[in-house]
């Protein structure tokens, strides 16, 4: 898989009302995320952000086994969004 951006193909004036954020075409990441849901169920895939690892996308089963085995259960701290 690339570590390249997703586009949006937008090439007109922003829609009323976005306080002009352009709309962007959803049919890449209708593409991709699927793709990506059958990549994990295989096993874990790793995200990257600016050629960097950032997340892991894996099957919940796996997920639950590492937790479980965990000592104690993890701590997740929310961040604001920028």
């Amino acid at each position: 898989m690339n570590d390249d951006p997703i586009l949006s193909t937008h090439g007109g004036e922003p829609a009323p009302g976005l306080e002009g954020v352009p709309r962007s075409d959803m049919s890449a990441l209708e593409t991709a995320v699927p793709k990506l849901v059958d990549a994990a169920l295989r096993g874990p895939v790793v995200l990257t952000r600016h050629g960097r690892e950032a997340f892991v996308l894996m099957p919940l089963d796996v997920w639950r086994r590492i937790w479980g085995a965990s000592p104690r259960p993890p701590v997740v701290v929310g961040l604001p969004l920028d």
